[in-house]
C-alpha cells in the first residue's frame, strides 16, 4: 500500500466518491466554480480540465487557481486532468506520437508530474480516441505512470470509452487499465454525438451493457458511471450541446412538449425554427436518478459528473437522496 498524501488517502478511505469534472468553455466561464461552490457537500473530488498534451510530450494549459482555493477551503479532493482535446475533437494522432517513443513517454511522465502539485490527490487522464496499435504502449506508459505517482503516493486514476465488446475501444486494454490504476470513470455519455445522428446521450440499455462489460474487466470498487448532464439540438445546422439547466427555457421559448422514451428511458422534444425542424434528446433530474441507481445495484466506486455547472439545483437534491444518506 502507498504511503498516501493526506488529499489521496482521504479519498482511498471513501466508499463512495462523487466526482465532478470541470472546465471552461469559454474565457471568464464560472459555472463549474459556481456548482463546486454551491454543491461541496455533495462532491467528494473534481478533475481539473486543465493540460493539452502537445506533440514533443510538453503541456499548455493550467489549472484553476479558483476552483483550487475553493476546493481545498471545502475539502474537496483535486485530481489534474490531462487530455488530448485540441479545440474540436480529442486528437488520436497527437497521443499516439507520444505514445509512440519511449523517450517521448518518459518526458510526459515527468512533465505531468512536474506540472502536478504535490498536495493534489493525484493525476486524472483524459487521453481519448486512442487507436488499437497505441493500445500496448499506452498500457506500458500506464505502468511507469502508477509507479511514479503511487512513489509520491498519488493516485492515477482515468477515463475510458463505454465498450460492449472487446472489438470497440480497441485502443483500450480493461484488464491492464483496472489493475493498473485507482479508479476508472466508464465514459457512459455521448452514445449519440454532436457529429452524428439524433438519439439518446446515454440510453439505459446502453449504459447497462456498457457496465456489464466494464465490470467483468476492472474491480467494481474502481469503477466510476459517467453521468451526463446535458443534452444535444439536432438540426440541419450544427448540433448545440445544451446543459440540464438550460433546457426549461429553451422548451418554454420554443413552446415544445416534453416526450419520454421508455426504452432509453430518456426525455426528448422537438421544435421548429421557421423551416427547420430541431430534435432535442437531454438528461433531466429524473433520467439522472434513475442512472445514480448504478452505484449500487453494480456495487460501483460511484459516479463521474460531465460536467460541474451544467446541472441544475433539482439534480443535486436526486443525487442526496439517491447516494448521499
Amino acid at each position: 500500500m502507498a504511503n498516501w498524501t493526506e488529499q489521496a488517502r482521504r479519498l482511498v478511505e471513501k466508499r463512495l466518491w462523487v466526482l465532478g469534472y470541470t472546465a471552461e468553455d469559454y474565457p471568464g466561464d464560472t459555472r463549474s466554480l459556481q456548482s463546486l461552490r454551491q454543491y461541496s457537500s455533495s462532491i467528494d473530488v473534481y478533475a481539473d480540465f486543465a493540460y493539452l498534451v502537445r506533440p514533443d510530450a510538453s503541456f499548455t494549459g493550467n489549472l484553476s487557481s479558483g476552483l483550487w482555493t475553493e476546493a481545498k477551503a471545502r475539502g474537496i479532493a483535486p485530481l489534474v486532468l490531462f487530455h488530448n482535446f485540441s479545440g474540436s475533437r480529442f486528437d488520436p494522432e497527437l497521443i499516439g506520437g507520444v505514445l509512440s517513443s519511449s523517450a517521448l513517454q518518459r518526458t510526459l511522465i515527468n512533465n505531468i508530474l512536474e506540472l502536478t502539485p504535490p498536495s493534489a490527490a493525484g493525476v486524472h487522464l483524459d487521453f481519448e480516441a486512442i487507436r488499437a496499435e497505441a493500445r500496448v504502449a499506452y498500457v506500458s506508459f500506464l505502468e511507469s505512470m502508477a509507479a511514479a505517482l503511487h512513489r509520491r503516493g498519488q493516485l492515477l486514476t482515468l477515463a475510458v470509452p463505454a465498450k460492449r465488446s472487446k472489438w470497440e475501444g480497441t485502443g483500450y486494454d480493461f484488464e491492464a487499465i483496472g489493475r493498473l490504476c485507482d479508479a476508472v470513470t466508464i465514459m457512459t455519455y455521448d452514445e449519440h454525438y454532436s457529429a452524428g445522428e439524433a438519439g439518446p446521450v446515454a440510453s439505459l440499455p446502453w449504459m447497462t451493457q456498457a457496465l456489464d462489460y466494464a465490470v467483468q474487466h476492472i474491480p467494481r470498487t474502481k469503477v466510476l458511471v459517467g453521468i451526463p448532464v446535458y443534452g444535444y439540438d439536432w438540426s440541419s445546422g450544427p448540433t448545440r450541446m445544451t446543459p440540464m439547466r438550460d433546457i426549461p427555457d429553451l422548451v418554454t421559448n420554443t413552446q415544445a412538449r416534453i416526450l419520454w422514451s421508455d426504452p432509453a428511458v430518456e426525455p426528448y422534444f422537438y421544435y421548429w425554427q421557421g423551416r427547420e425542424k430541431h430534435t432535442v434528446w437531454f438528461e433531466n433530474e429524473l433520467s439522472a436518478k434513475i442512472r445514480f441507481g448504478f452505484v449500487k445495484s453494480y456495487r460501483l466506486r460511484g459516479i463521474a459528473i460531465w460536467r460541474l455547472g451544467y446541472e441544475n439545483s433539482r439534480y443535486w437534491q436526486g443525487l442526496n437522496s439517491k447516494l448521499k444518506r
